[in-house]
Formats: C-alpha cells, sequence, structure tokens
C-alpha cells in the first residue's frame, strides 16, 4: 500500500471533490432542490426528526403513529447530520438543505475514494478516476438528488476505510467512523462480528498466523466500532425498557418483505411492500389505538411475518430467488431510459470486477478484503431474510468494488505494455531506452 506523504494524490483528491459537487450540485438545482418531499417517505421523515433536533424538540418523528413520543423506528445517524445543517442555514428550504448536504456529502465521498484507491496501490491518475466513478454514479447521484441516506452511509464508510487502511492512530478514528456507519445502515452492525468470525476460520484453516493478527488492536477497534451502536440501544433502552434494540421498524420491514403479496405477484415479488398493503391486514391506523407505541407495532409485526415464514415454507425457496434477483441480478426492473442507464453501470462494475479478480485479488490489502467480503455476507444474509434492493446492494458490495476493479485494471494496463517500453530494452538502433 502506498504511503499517504506522497504528493499527487493530495491535488488529485481536491480536483474529485471539485468536480463532483459542480456536477452533482448542478444536477440537483436542475431536478428541483427546495421540492417538498412526498409525506410519509423515508426522506420526509428524515428531514422532520432533523428539524426537530435542529429546534430542540428532540428525535421524534411527527409522521409516525405516537408523533409526540421519542422515536425508535429511524436510525440517528442522518438526521443528527441534517440537524447540524439546519442550525448553520436556518433561512434555507429545509429540502433543499437535504439535497445539497447529500451533494456535499457526495462529493467527499469521491475525494476518500480517491484516497482509498491510492491507499491500496492505484496510480494518482487511476485513483482520481475511481473517485469519479463512486461520486458520479448515477444510483448514487440519482439517491442525493432524492435526499436519501444511503449517500452519506458511503462517507462514512469510506472515511472508516481509509482510515482502518492508513494504520497507526488513524486505524482507531477509521473504527469509529465504522462505528458511526450502523446509525445509518442496522444491519452494518453485524459486519465487525463477521470480521471476527472470518479471522477465526482462517486462524483455525492455518491461512493466518496468530503473529500476523494484532489482536489488542482488532479488540481495541471492535470495542469503538460497536460504541456508536451500544449508545444508541442505551438511549433507546432509556426510551423503551428493552434492551438491546437499535430500531422499532425492523417488524415492519420483515412483514413487508415476507408475505403473500411478495411471494406471488410479478410486480413486487422479492421486494417490499406497506404491511397496510398486505390483504386482511389491519390498518396502521387502527393499530395506533391498539398499541401505546411504535415497539409494541413492531413486535406485532414481527409475530405475523415469523408466522407467514412458518405456515408458507414451501414457498420461501422462491421469494428468496426473488430477493436475490432483486438485489444483485442488473436488469432494470421498470422498463425506463434512466433504468437501463443504471443497469448498465451496475452491469459494468460486477462485469470488470469479476473479470478483473485474478488481478486485484493478490494485490489487494488483506484487511480491505476481510472487509469486502464480510460486508457482501452481511448484505447476503439480510436481503435473504428481508427484502431485496439494488441500491442497498450498490452501497454495500459495488462501490466498495471499485478500488478493486482500478487496481486490477492497472495491473492489466501494465502487463499489456509493450516490451519496447520496459527499462533496459533497446530499441531497433541498438541504443538502450532505459
Amino acid at each position: 500500500m502506498k504511503s499517504l506523504t506522497e504528493k499527487p494524490y493530495w491535488a488529485v483528491a481536491l480536483s474529485v471533490f471539485l468536480v463532483s459537487f459542480c456536477v452533482v450540485g448542478a444536477f440537483t438545482a436542475f431536478a428541483g432542490a427546495s421540492k417538498d418531499f412526498f409525506p410519509g417517505s423515508d426522506q420526509a421523515q428524515y428531514l422532520q426528526i432533523g428539524r426537530n433536533l435542529a429546534a430542540g424538540r428532540g428525535f421524534r418523528n411527527p409522521q409516525n403513529s405516537w408523533p409526540n413520543l421519542p422515536a425508535t423506528d429511524r436510525m440517528p445517524g442522518w438526521p443528527t447530520l441534517l440537524a447540524g445543517v439546519l442550525v448553520i442555514a436556518p433561512g434555507a428550504p429545509p429540502a433543499a438543505v437535504a439535497r445539497f448536504t447529500n451533494a456535499f456529502c457526495l462529493a467527499l465521498t469521491g475525494a476518500l475514494f480517491t484516497i482509498l484507491s491510492f491507499r491500496l496501490g492505484v496510480r494518482s491518475k487511476l485513483s482520481g478516476l475511481a473517485g469519479l466513478t463512486v461520486s458520479l454514479s448515477p444510483v448514487l447521484v440519482y439517491l442525493s438528488a432524492s435526499g436519501m441516506s444511503e449517500v452519506s452511509f458511503v462517507m462514512v464508510l469510506a472515511a472508516g476505510l481509509v482510515g482502518v487502511l492508513v494504520g497507526g492512530a488513524w486505524t482507531y478514528c477509521g473504527a469509529v467512523a465504522l462505528g458511526i456507519a450502523p446509525l445509518i445502515r442496522t444491519n452494518f452492525v453485524l459486519v465487525p462480528l463477521v470480521v471476527i468470525l472470518l479471522i477465526a476460520v482462517l486462524l483455525a484453516r492455518r491461512r493466518l498466523s496468530f503473529r500476523q493478527v494484532r489482536v489488542r488492536q482488532l479488540a481495541a477497534c471492535c470495542i469503538l466500532a460497536s460504541a456508536p451502536s451500544l449508545l444508541w440501544a442505551c438511549r433507546n433502552y432509556l426510551v423503551t425498557g428493552h434492551f438491546p434494540l437499535l430500531s422499532s421498524g425492523e417488524g415492519e420491514v420483515l412483514w413487508g418483505s415476507n408475505n403473500d403479496v411478495v411471494a406471488n405477484e410479478l410486480a413486487t415479488w422479492g421486494y417490499w411492500v406497506q404491511p397496510d398493503d398486505i390483504p386482511n391486514e389491519s390498518p396502521k391506523i387502527l393499530l395506533a389505538t391498539v398499541f401505546r407505541n411504535d415497539l409494541a407495532q413492531n413486535e406485532y409485526y414481527h409475530r405475523k411475518a415469523v408466522t407467514w415464514i412458518g405456515n408458507h415454507l414451501a414457498e420461501m425457496p422462491r421469494l428468496i430467488l426473488g430477493k436475490l434477483v432483486r438485489a444483485f441480478a442488473p436488469v432494470p426492473w421498470v422498463p425506463r431510459p434512466e433504468s437501463y442507464g443504471v443497469f448498465l453501470y451496475r452491469f459494468a462494475l460486477i462485469a470488470t470486477g469479476v473479470l478483473l479478480a485474478p488481478l486485484w485479488i493478490p494485490r489487494i490489502a488483506p484487511a480491505y478484503l476481510l472487509i469486502l467480503v464480510s460486508m457482501f455476507v452481511v448484505h447476503l444474509l439480510t436481503t435473504v431474510i428481508y427484502y431485496g434492493l439494488f441500491r442497498f446492494t450498490h452501497c454495500f458490495v459495488e462501490i466498495p468494488l471499485v478500488p478493486c476493479i482500478f487496481l486490477g485494471f492497472q495491473q492489466w494496463r501494465d502487463r499489456r505494455k509493450p516490451l519496447s517500453r520496459l527499462p533496459g530494452r533497446q530499441n531497433d538502433a541498438g541504443v538502450s531506452e532505459g
């Protein structure tokens, strides 16, 4: 891995940031930065929580069934970031704040992936292209302009990976950043556990020796990475009396992704639907009069999902196939031009990553490969249990693959250089070109 004291990458990373912010910012403005989010959507709920935090009204979600109670159905990472920006820019339209904050986060993500690629051994110019490949991803640009939380997740992930790979004291900063990631995408909380399990397997098979594992550093990193989620779980315990609890939205997601609708209807096969759209399900507005908070509703939905799965085991293989197709197959589900654009971009990433795997796998840093595999395992597991969605795969699997692709491309290009350009090679006149 290259040292961060080398100069060229700084200018490249800054250039990637500036170009990305201009392009994404222009697209955001053109798409309508101040347009209000659809009421009840994820974006609208996160923004409302952020506005409540900025106004000192606490972590409350006015768009759930219990608007006056502390919310536990949404994770705090993205709303807290929005609250900070809203405090800095109190007069700006809130929806525009969310979208341009995302544009900044995405530009910074491109710069961080430039540094990450350089650290993994990719030369500076190719590292810049890797950063632009991330920051100008059609999927991430769309998510950014839509005010979604995934952009901030990828930014925190990139910062954590850079810190871990730089080493020294930065390793612990990186562990903290990776610990913040579950406060945006909850299932990332499982990644450190999978990392430890993979290390244990490698040790048992003697692919690793205890001399290669810095046990104290690994333990410290795991503690630091677990601390943000633990603090949030403690907060939720004070609110609900239940521990551990990261999100009270899990039951709704599980029920919405394991039912007759997503199992049997092609339009929603392997996806997720609102519980209100499930036949014979009681409407949320009625459940709000029965249950005292969203935790009780969450437990109700969880029981419904577990019961359905137990009664439909014969249908589960087909449903799981649908989830995997939704998540991993780069096929446009809705035949629109933009869907085909996203399809081509994702297909290019997956195809080049696989084709160049023999070149980049032997050269990639073991720590990065370990985290990459762990993220894939966690995403695969949560896809099978819950539902498939391409944007989750893009953030969890495809985007972290970008530095590997450029490392493999660099190796391929170096191998194809004409022998006449190698040091010490003589030209036709017999003069050494070395």
